[in-house]
């Protein structure tokens, strides 16, 4: 006990830049861990839910139709419940939660949420929900670091960039990806790129990739060749792929509020919802099983040339509903790797058709599913440079580094005309809350009158004679002193110029009222 006594108070001793970078570290390797166990538990459930943990479309078409119909339902059922009567902060995509926990709460998210986060995405994705992990896992570091904050209990300006570092290092263990983990946290959670934000974001990011590469080595999520541009000409193509990945994403964006409105509007139960969504992903996967899980698998199967363009096509329209009816019908799950899909067969299914059309050209259909992946998830968040470098980190090729770029800047680009607001932003729009109009007005729409409201001014009846009033304005500190009829009712102020005012003119003031009154006759003389 004495070793932690002296550990504490040379920790206390530290200057809060040093104390932030080893909270930092520490968030980091928790968050890293996070992951990790985040990912097994998924792997578990599937075990439970499908008798294998291999979720690809192989093998889910293998299972029986009813198994396949029934799956997603279960887990809804599990799912809702869990969330509406314990945190229903763990509904949806996550990363919204986040964000406005740290514009109108300083960063304070409660401890619950690490739990139950964790095990209704867990049974959300296990069950076929067609959702993501990364959002999940965002929402499960950003509560670990916002819990040890909490703990310590630091100020309001460490508390929200240590949220933001568990934010961090879910993306970077999730994608074995330091740079992308740090730039996604400072573009969208605490949206400051100022050194005091960077480097403990940074060191958070680095310390959750240490764990996922001790554990699982220096891996890329996909292993592909080299990919470089064809021609020059390919510029051209690349624009065009912009542009529909910036309509596509604007579309994705506007179905998963669109879900959630017909659903808010339906007489279902809150909690029963989620298996009405499983219900719809169910009747999906009984065609098409691709729909169902996070998809990577998928995502797999396309960029090694193995799927048809009719499929593509046809999962870029599946998968949007698909993902809406999970996420519209309050599961948990995130839509960053949803984008990620959708994105590869849009990029894939354009790739195919040019290539058929100018073969002497263009590279692989695959490249274009690559960059079309960046483009539409970078124009659905709204968050280019973390699209960029997150799809550099997961593939680990830098040959077509400049397509890249060129799509995903163009897709934000149409994105955005078509809707200011990205696809975590609009969460927060409709709860009051604006994501660009800074954080003051928004911490201001949070507090009520009530909350401000002061109990402790002077008050005096108005029928009471103008000694009293004197006498009480020489014993407060009160600026102003109100008047109240018989009632209590409030009838008039008086400020204590006005008092000094009367005292130095020859008015003939009885009562209370009569300062009022008198104030309010002079009111034009003195103007």
């Amino acid at each position: 006990m004495r070793v932690n006594r002296q550990a504490v108070l040379g920790f206390l001793r530290l200057s809060p830049a040093t104390r932030m970078l080893v909270l930092a570290a520490v968030v980091g390797l928790l968050g890293g861990f996070g992951a990790l166990g985040f990912k097994k538990l998924i792997l578990l459930l599937q075990g439970l839910f499908w008798a294998t943990k291999d979720m690809t479309p192989e093998t889910l078409y293998a299972v029986v139709w009813q198994r396949r119909l029934l799956m997603p339902v279960v887990g809804g059922l599990i799912v809702g419940p869990l969330i509406y009567f314990l945190a229903r902060e763990a509904r949806g995509p996550g990363v919204p939660e986040v964000m406005i926990a740290v514009i109108t709460r300083n960063g304070i998210i409660r401890p619950i949420v690490v739990l139950v986060k964790a095990v209704a995405s867990a049974l959300c994705i296990a069950s076929g929900g067609s959702v993501g992990r990364e959002g999940p896992i965002v929402q499960i570091g950003a509560a670990i670091a916002s819990t040890v904050g909490q703990t310590l209990r630091l100020g309001p300006v460490m508390l929200k960039t240590l949220v933001g570092c568990g934010a961090a290092a879910g993306i970077a263990a999730t994608f074995n990806a330091p740079i992308a983990g740090t730039l996604f946290a400072l573009e969208l959670i605490v949206a400051d790129f100022g050194l005091t934000s960077f480097t403990p974001i940074l060191v958070s990011a680095v310390a959750a990739t240490a764990v996922t590469r001790h554990y699982h080595g220096n891996i890329t999520e996909f292993v592909l060749p080299v990919f470089s541009m064809k021609s020059h000409w390919e510029f051209g193509l690349y624009l065009a792929l912009g542009i529909i990945a910036g309509g596509m994403a604007f579309v994705f964006s506007r179905s998963i509020y669109v879900a959630r409105d017909l659903f808010d509007r339906s007489r279902i139960p809150a909690w029963v919802r989620p298996a009405g969504g499983g219900l719809l992903v169910g009747a999906m996967a009984l065609a098409y099983p691709h729909v169902m899980g996070v998809g990577y698998d998928t995502m797999r199967v396309l960029l090694e040339g193995q799927l048809a363009l009719g499929v593509m096509a046809a999962l870029i329209v599946l998968k949007i509903v698909a993902t809406s009816a999970t996420v519209g019908s309050g599961g948990s799950g995130g839509v960053f790797a949803p984008s990620l899909f959708i994105g590869a067969m849009t990029g894939g299914a354009f790739g195919t058709i040019a290539h058929r059309w100018f073969p002497e050209v263009t590279a692989s259909p695959a490249a274009y599913a690559l960059v079309g992946m960046a483009a539409v998830n970078g124009a659905c968040t709204q968050a280019p440079l973390s699209a960029i470098i997150v799809l550099f980190e997961m593939t680990g090729g830098y040959g077509i580094i400049l397509p890249l770029m060129f799509a995903v800047v163009m897709a934000t680009f149409v994105a955005r005309k078509l809707c200011p607001e990205s696809i975590y932003t609009e969460d927060l729009v409709r709860r009051g809350i604006e994501a660009h109009q800074g954080e003051d007005l928004n911490i201001l729409r949070t507090i009520s009158v009530r909350d401000v409201l002061r109990h402790d001014e002077a008050a005096i009846p108005q029928s009471a004679p103008f000694e009293s009033l004197v006498r009480l304005a020489l014993e407060t500190r009160c600026n102003v002193i109100f008047t109240v009829d018989d009632g209590g009712r409030y009838t008039g102020a008086i400020a204590q110029q006005d008092i000094k005012y009367i005292l130095n003119q020859p008015h003939e003031v009885i009562l209370a009222h009569d300062i009022t009154d008198c104030m309010a006759e002079l009111a034009p003389v003195a103007l």
